[in-house]
């Protein structure tokens, strides 16, 4: 697993429409998992996963890099204490 953050120099972008996760099962295509305030809802339309997937990629290509998303972290967590 991966956790990159995107800054908030970024802007409004696709990603903040909601939380999802993508699963590519051993066995089958991808499917979506879709989250809110009343219930989850599970994406299993080869359309729909593909809509989510250039969701991801759009959100990623804000995002900082590992490190720098690691690093950012560990300095709110410095802040906090």
């Amino acid at each position: 697993m991966h956790l990159h953050i995107v800054p908030a120099s970024a802007g409004a972008y696709a990603g903040l429409n909601g939380a999802f996760v993508i699963a590519t099962p051993p066995k089958g295509d991808e499917v979506a998992y879709l989250d809110n305030q009343l219930k989850g809802h599970i994406v299993a339309r080869a359309a729909d996963v593909l809509s989510l997937r250039r969701t991801w990629e759009a959100a990623r290509a804000e995002a900082l890099p590992r490190r720098r998303s690691l690093d950012l972290i560990a300095a709110a967590a410095e802040q906090w204490t």
